[in-house]
């Protein structure tokens, strides 16, 4: 029974996922953010480009981090869908306990839900941070990867850079998509 539970979780966790590659394929050798510090990344962060998922669909996505007590990142995760309708998740997000890299984190939407892999992979922490994950479930690789600024948009400069490094890590950034951030339809 319990293998047919875990079965079923990876399967759904699959299905979010867009960026697949099945039967294998290996993660990329990436680094991630030196000296990573969990306390200046906190605050409101706008997704301006990320690998399509079917979580994160509507517009005007943003991310809420807050430090709570038990160092457990508390985030709010919103967006607007089609119709106008306010879509938020609260998830958490929290040190990988294997790892000791501090910017191996860990984020889950839900108590069931395994925990998945949030990599800073670089963060300037005023205007700009770059999120990726890559696991395998079962025989297939999954991949998220998010684009994130202080506000709807990033300096094209900074996103030149942020592509360099992705191509150099490589991670194809070809097949990110950007969030609609009109500020007439973003105000929430």
């Amino acid at each position: 029974m319990i293998t047919f539970i875990l079965a079923t979780v990876a399967c759904a966790t699959i299905a979010d996922a867009q960026i697949i590659t099945w039967f294998g394929g290996s993660c990329p050798d990436v680094t991630t953010k030196d000296n990573f510090q969990l306390q200046p990344y906190m605050g409101r962060w706008y997704e301006i480009s990320k690998y399509p998922n079917s979580f994160q669909n509507g517009e005007c996505g943003s991310a809420q981090y807050t430090l709570q007590d038990d160092n457990i990142v508390r985030v709010n995760n919103t967006q607007i869908k089609e119709g106008g309708i306010v879509d938020t998740v609260i998830g958490q997000v929290r040190d990988d306990p294997s790892s000791d890299v501090p910017a191996h984190l860990q984020v889950r939407f839900s108590s069931w839900q395994p925990w998945g892999k949030y990599w800073v992979l670089d963060t300037d922490y005023e205007s700009y941070t770059v999120v990726y994950s890559c696991s395998y479930y079962i025989i297939n690789k999954v991949e998220f990867l998010w684009i994130l600024g202080r506000d709807r948009t990033v300096e094209e400069e900074t996103r030149k850079n942020i592509l360099q490094m992705l191509e150099n890590f490589k991670i194809d950034a070809t097949k990110m998509v950007d969030t609609v951030q009109d500020v007439n339809k973003c105000n929430v």
